[in-house]
């Protein structure tokens, strides 16, 4: 038996983990509907087959899209996942700031309305979430660790139940925010690092010292007991090269945790006559088989592309139905790269917003949303991004809806 069987089975025997899943598999069964069946199960088995198992922390560890378990976020987004509830967000992104000291050449902020919030204003965002039966909760910005009071978010976020994941590029870290991240129960942090060259890593920066400093935060968080992830946006020479093997040695060689690779998105600075910056298909592929491939080898550091998650034979895109994203100035978009709005979380409860986009969006998208319909986003654009309410369900309108992805596919039976 392999040890990701073995792995597997340790998992099927812990209690611990399987109770909330039979939980609602009874529930369901008693109204007559089935769960497991032979497509479900063989969907499952291939996209297991290009994960690897890890532990962390004495929890199981399948990648940073999905909460360590056993924990009380993971029973949540099993419950949600398997009961296949619509309204429930597996995961939510809080972008609590818009400053940055970089200026990175992918910037998805760039040319899109910010603002500042207070803290109250994002602790009950948090509660909020809580109540939605989000999983994860991210930081995102602009620079999260330029707050001073993220490390009182990321407890509350904690506390009340879910994964609390910092995104940076580390430029802000030291060793007491570390320590701080850690007593306020932090899970993940994950490192922007686009290049395994520390000069071509600062020119795509925005500063020469972007490189070291990414560096020295891995290694404050690595003390700290963080799960820890390098975060790579692929330029097209980084993929044609097979840079992405450096990345990986550098990862390696640090000790870190995952790898974490993303396509270049048309928004932000890249959403203006640049799609000669995104990947195609061809390119797409590559990371793909490169997650795969990296993962069948069982060791770490664990590879987690995108576009391997989000493809339309396992998840699909989950943009504004199993995930959203609220930016600095308090819009509630579909995700971090979709710049839609649909309600903000200063003047109406977040439950509201979230149920108008889930009827928008409609079910999860075999394809990337906005990779899909960047140029019917521009046509609506003249007063700026986020798009106003009234655009946004424009544009879900004219865009329609799709099949679902495999997964939701066969465990809702469509």
């Amino acid at each position: 038996m392999s040890v990701q069987a073995l792995s597997v089975l340790r998992i099927l025997l812990d209690r611990r983990i399987t109770s909330v899943p039979m939980r609602v598999l009874r529930k369901l069964r008693a109204k007559g509907k089935r769960r497991f069946n032979a497509r479900l199960l063989s969907s499952v088995r291939s996209w297991l087959d290009g994960e690897l198992l890890s532990r962390h922390d004495g929890r199981w560890v399948l990648n940073s899209f999905l909460p360590p378990f056993p924990s009380p976020a993971f029973d949540r987004m099993f419950e949600n996942l398997l009961s296949g509830r619509r309204l429930s967000p597996v995961s939510a992104y809080l972008g609590v700031c818009a400053q940055c000291p970089y200026d990175c050449w992918h910037c998805s902020l760039k040319g899109r309305r910010s603002g500042e919030l207070p803290k109250e204003t994002w602790l009950s965002a948090i509660r909020q979430l809580h109540g939605l039966g989000a999983s994860i909760i991210g930081f995102t910005g602009g620079e999260p660790l330029s707050r001073a009071d993220l490390p009182e978010l990321v407890e509350a976020a904690s506390r009340g139940g879910a994964a609390a994941v910092v995104f940076t590029s580390g430029a802000c870290m030291d060793g007491g925010k570390a320590a701080a991240l850690g007593r306020a129960g932090l899970w993940g942090f994950c490192v922007s690092l686009d290049h395994p060259d520390p000069a071509e890593c600062g020119r795509l920066r925005g500063s020469r010292e972007a490189y070291g400093r990414a560096i020295e935060a891995l290694r404050m968080a690595k003390a700290a007991g963080f799960y820890t992830m390098i975060g790579a946006v692929a330029t097209r020479t980084l993929v044609d090269g097979r840079l992405y093997e450096g990345l990986y040695a550098v990862a390696r060689a640090e000790g870190v945790h995952e790898l974490r690779l993303i396509e270049p998105m048309p928004c932000g600075r890249l959403s203006q006559g640049r799609d000669d910056a995104l990947l195609g298909p061809e390119r797409v592929a590559r990371l793909r088989a490169f997650h795969v491939e990296t993962n069948r080898r069982r060791r770490l550091p664990k590879v987690c592309a995108f576009n391997q998650i989000e493809s339309p034979e396992i998840f699909g895109c989950g943009a504004g139905t199993q995930h959203l994203f609220i930016d600095s100035a308090g819009e509630v978009c579909p995700c971090d790269f979709t710049p839609l709005g649909f309600g903000n979380i200063r003047s109406e409860p977040l439950a509201v917003s979230w149920e108008r986009m889930n009827a928008a969006m409609g079910n999860p998208r075999r394809d990337c949303f906005i990779q899909k319909h960047h140029e019917l986003i521009a046509r609506h654009a003249e007063g700026g991004y986020p798009l106003p309410l009234e655009r946004s369900l424009r544009v879900c309108e004219q865009a329609g809806h799709e099949p679902l992805p495999d997964y939701f596919k066969a465990i809702l039976g469509g």
